[in-house]
């Protein structure tokens, strides 16, 4: 007799084949990349230098409110305005590590796990979080976007990226799936809240997503009307404010909460958190007598709300550089990466663009053309749609915003790839086949494009760059505790660096928490001779540290990285040959 068990085809869930795929290439690139984070970390960007210098402090013994960087400008230091939930975090995985490992070792662990779990956590929401609303086909093309797209797999989601924007993204995506969500309309709010509130106590930046979200919420029930969107509704302003103030009072010390300040979670924020969510409990609740009821009332209490509390608002319009000097407004404008525009991106940085921006509006536009054709289930699309297309316009501010995008584009994204490969499986014309390929490769890795606009594009920063690379290198860095403890000035990139490898103190770097620190890391290399010794001087360093043979905006900065002496700086020898180092002489 034969074995009829033995013909029995084995079914393969192609979700669960998909997911397990994802995340072992996210286990296996953290591996990879986290062996060499010793030496590499201090290449990183510098908030994850500098965040790992704060939990250190933190780990030894200082205070939970007290986020003063003491070797920032000492003795008085700088304040930060970053959240001390993020390094509670990570400490919580590096001082268990440290009982069995040397610390050096446990910090390096630390900066490769708290990331890819960051990571784990964003592909298992939006995996089955897209499986759920819109099918295990979009699911897995969702994955594939998350975990192979730079901008969502390792933009902030790589070994070492310890700044807080991968929570910020795992957030915002959180707050996209309660929108949408199917069922549980109440359940759905208050984690929508929730996520909306910790979003903001780690950093503003995805305030005007949070906004647009509550926003979406609220013209959904003033559309329908429903029981079920009025639940939602209700649930997540509440669920917004209270957790929103509790993650305040946690992170804030007492003598500092009548302080406004305009870059991070204080009484600015909260003040027009309050006046959202007033706004909208009532139109929830007025709604009875009509839609437009709703509208106007949401209106004038906005309205009025924006007037009473002015005096704290206006100062916070001209965002988090509005009281810099204009010097510094500029350079930032035009210098720093991700505070570009999007057209100058495009101009510095054309691979760029492609890589990091071309699938936002790849998925922007298919989006749109799916609503025009009646997509289903259309409300849910619609909501993600319209987050996409904040992304995207939020681009022409700042390129720091991508995460906004970020946050949506796998779901979108992924239906986007799933029904036109519908559409040729259905036909099996050449035409659909085009569409679906040129949508999948652009969306999921845009990096086989971007190649090529590199070959085609001169690239005049790799001697720069590589120079950059060996200046903040460990090794070079780490040879600088051969001298005694010091304070030095450096340029921009290199003051979080120093922090991390040295013992000795910087007095620049380039945060706008303190204009002093970033017109330090700035203003010496466009100065010259006369003018740059007048300002080392009256700096408070006593030494001042230049990557040998780079390029700066001054002559006289570039002549004394090429070798230059004169006679109010002497040369300091040090271990590594691609490192100046000068003392500072008295006049």
């Amino acid at each position: 007799m034969r074995d009829t068990h033995a013909l029995t085809p084995v079914r393969v869930d192609r979700f669960a084949a998909t997911l397990v795929a994802a995340i072992v290439l996210v286990v296996l690139r953290a591996v990879l990349d986290g062996r060499a984070m010793h030496d590499n970390f201090a290449t990183m960007d510098n908030d994850d230098i500098l965040r790992l210098v704060m939990v250190r402090d933190f780990i030894a013994g200082q205070g939970w409110f007290d986020m003063t960087q003491y070797r920032l400008l000492p003795p008085q230091g700088v304040v930060m305005h970053w959240s001390r939930y993020i390094d509670a975090g990570i400490a919580a995985i590096i001082v268990p590590l440290s009982w069995l490992l040397p610390m050096a070792m446990a910090e390096q662990l630390a900066v490769t796990i708290w990331p890819t779990a960051i990571l784990g956590l964003t592909v298992l929401v939006i995996g089955y979080g897209t499986r759920r609303v819109f099918g295990a086909s979009p699911a897995c093309f969702a994955l594939a976007i998350t975990v192979i797209w730079p901008t969502t797999g390792q933009l902030h989601a790589g070994a070492g990226n310890i700044d807080h924007h991968n929570v910020q993204m795992l957030m915002m995506t959180i707050v996209a799936f309660a929108l949408i969500w199917p069922a549980r309309p109440v359940m759905a709010g208050l984690i929508g809240g929730v996520a909306a509130a910790f979003s903001l106590a780690v950093g503003l930046e995805a305030l005007p997503f949070i906004v647009v979200a509550g926003t979406v919420a609220l013209g959904r029930h003033l559309l329908d009307m429903s029981s079920e969107s009025r639940a939602f509704l209700v649930a997540f302003c509440l669920a917004l404010a209270v957790a929103a103030l509790l993650f305040w009072l946690g992170q804030t010390a007492a003598d500092l909460r009548a302080i406004g300040h305009c870059d991070r979670l204080s009484l600015p924020a909260l003040a027009l958190i309050a006046i959202c969510v007033i706004a909208s409990l009532l139109a929830a609740w007025i709604t009875r007598f009509g839609a437009l009821a709703g509208v106007g009332g949401a209106v004038l209490v906005t309205v009025a709300g924006c007037m009473l509390i002015w005096p704290v608002l206006a100062p916070c319009l001209d965002g988090p550089y509005g009281t810099l000097p204009d010097e510094l407004q500029v350079f930032i404008a035009t210098r720093i990466n991700e505070a570009l525009p999007l057209h100058l991106f495009i101009r510095d940085s054309p691979a760029g663009f492609v890589v990091f921006t071309l699938p936002i509006i790849v998925v922007a536009g298919a989006g749109g053309v799916m609503l025009w054709r009646g997509a289903a289930p259309r409300m849910a699309l619609t909501v993600l749609w319209v987050l996409c297309l904040l992304g995207l316009v939020m681009l022409f501010y700042q390129m720091r915003t991508v995460v906004m995008a970020a946050a949506v584009v796998p779901m979108l994204g992924g239906v986007v790839i799933a029904r036109a490969l519908d559409v040729y499986l259905q036909t099996r014309a050449p035409k659909a086949a085009a569409i679906w390929l040129a949508l999948a490769t652009t969306i999921i890795a845009p990096t086989l494009i971007a190649q090529q606009v590199t070959a085609l594009t001169p690239n005049d920063d790799a001697p720069g760059s590589a120079l950059t690379a060996a200046c903040r290198g460990y090794d070079a860095l780490v040879g600088l505790n051969a001298l005694p403890p010091a304070v030095f000035i450096t340029p921009m990139n290199l003051g979080p660096a120093l922090l991390w490898a040295t013992h000795h103190d910087v007095v620049s770097a380039g945060y706008h928490v303190d204009p002093v620190i970033l017109m330090n890391a700035i203003r010496p290399y466009h100065l010259p001779e006369n003018d740059m010794a007048a300002f080392l001087r009256q700096s408070g360093a006593s030494l001042v540290l230049i990557c040998r043979g780079a390029t700066y905006d001054s002559d006289f900065a570039t002549e004394l990285a090429a070798g230059a002496q004169v006679d109010w700086l002497r040369p300091v020898p040090v271990p590594a040959e691609a490192l100046l180092v000068f003392e500072i002489l008295p006049q």
